[in-house]
């Protein structure tokens, strides 16, 4: 109805125009980004004060490559509904597998007055990746992965990126302020990222280092280094 209509568009645009500005002026949440990220170094290095073998900080590490997108990706953006994904075929068994994918469609097939309730777990489902990769496209959009090895990349993370995306995107779905929510998003992602990934070499080295996208969980590297 038209109330329906006023809440999912009306008054989300300002988050629609936010996140179309990525790809015209994205300085500002790519700031958002590298200045949460000098904090989490910060914090880092006052936890760690007088200890050996730290990590070296993220954020110079990130801002030594230039910041750069593909017009391709606006496409796809522009191709793409944010808010309300269409749950295809394909897409459901390559994020669940070939018999996960199929059970749940003959669930929603042979059961009554599931339908809904599947629409909204796969919109959830789909719209918080979406969401996800949105978040991290200031480090993407300086160390650019081949399409197969990101996908590994999400992969190996898959757990931690949808526990955290989930969370932020019932919030960012808030009409008028949601965006703010995405702007707290934004700086937040910068700490996930440092916790799954190391900081990148420096750009004149990139040819002949090879980026590894396995995730392995701090709590483990810790073990291991003891």
């Amino acid at each position: 109805n038209y109330n329906l209509w006023v809440t999912n568009y009306v008054l989300n645009f300002p988050f629609f125009g936010l996140l179309f500005m990525r790809y015209i002026y994205p300085q500002i949440l790519d700031s958002v980004f590298i200045e949460s990220l000098r904090h989490v170094d910060y914090v880092y290095l006052r936890k760690h004060e007088g200890e050996n073998d730290l990590r070296p900080p993220y954020a110079p590490a990130l801002e030594r490559y230039e910041y750069s997108y593909d017009w391709m990706e606006m496409f796809q953006y522009l191709k793409r509904s944010f808010v309300y994904p269409i749950a295809s075929a394909y897409t459901l068994v390559r994020s669940l597998g070939y018999k996960p994918a199929i059970t749940v469609g003959v669930l929603m097939y042979i059961t009554p007055g599931t339908k809904p309730l599947a629409i909204f777990i796969l919109e959830n489902l789909f719209s918080s990746r979406a969401l996800m990769r949105e978040l991290l496209e200031p480090y993407f959009g300086r160390i650019h992965f081949e399409t197969k090895v990101r996908r590994r990349w999400f992969e190996e993370r898959e757990g931690i990126l949808f526990g955290f995306s989930i969370a932020f995107y019932q919030l960012v779905k808030l009409p008028l302020i949601g965006m703010l929510f995405y702007g707290v998003a934004q700086a937040a992602a910068a700490l996930v990222l440092v916790k799954t990934t190391e900081p990148p070499p420096p750009p004149d080295l990139l040819s002949t280092y090879r980026i590894d996208y396995r995730y392995r969980d701090p709590r483990e590297k810790k073990i291991h280094k003891e």
